[in-house]
């Protein structure tokens, strides 16, 4: 099993595992107004010799023309889910009807990122539901799946005692299912539980 630890925030980071570049392109809208190339722009860092190894956005269009770069077919292309409720731009579909057209995102993705909630829901009191079936679904379809709104310094759910590792452990060891990878703006946790995961694996 593969685990990424990507950290949010910038628009460029670095993977803490190989050091190769992760760009989230959230508003890929934006640098078209100002007549910009996102793509041009990615090119050009793979013709200096850097390694994109990720590459995530809430947009499937722009996903879709990255896939067709043949400078970045090694590229691991990731489908960011935003808000359910939010529309995404290319298909005029909301990111919770996405969801039951996971065969459609694996013609421009590799993967997808997608908040906790969609994953582990919580009701209005953050006491767990039972989880949802999302990451399975996602892998029977060659997909990877990525969980984001992994943090410190706010509330989650009661199950967890206050425990952020606990949270984290929740998604990569629970007997039904393991997520490949972890967006944190607390990498050292993650990065921690993961490790305490392999060791327990490994016993």
């Amino acid at each position: 099993m593969e685990y990424i630890l990507f950290q949010s925030g910038p628009e460029f980071v670095i993977l803490t595992s190989n050091f190769n570049f992760q760009n989230n392109m959230q508003h890929d809208t934006f640098y078209k107004h100002h007549n910009l190339s996102v793509e041009k722009y990615l090119h050009s860092l793979s013709a200096k010799k850097v390694s994109i190894s990720y590459i995530s956005s809430p947009n499937a269009n722009f996903l879709q023309r990255v896939r067709t770069k043949s400078s970045l077919k090694k590229t691991v292309t990731v489908f960011r889910f935003l808000d359910q409720y939010k529309i995404e731009p290319t298909t005029n579909k909301t990111y919770g009807a996405l969801l039951q057209h996971l065969k459609l995102i694996r013609t421009f993705a590799s993967g997808i990122l997608v908040p906790k909630s969609y994953i582990w829901p919580v009701d209005s009191e953050l006491y767990l539901h039972q989880h949802t079936s999302l990451v399975s679904d996602a892998h029977k379809h060659g997909l990877k799946v990525f969980v984001s709104d992994i943090v410190n310094d706010v509330p989650f759910s009661y199950n967890f005692s206050y425990d952020p590792m606990a949270e984290i452990l929740s998604f990569l060891d629970n007997g039904n299912f393991s997520v490949d990878g972890v967006l944190s703006d607390f990498p050292v946790t993650p990065s921690a539980a993961i490790s305490k995961f392999c060791i327990f694996s490994i016993d």
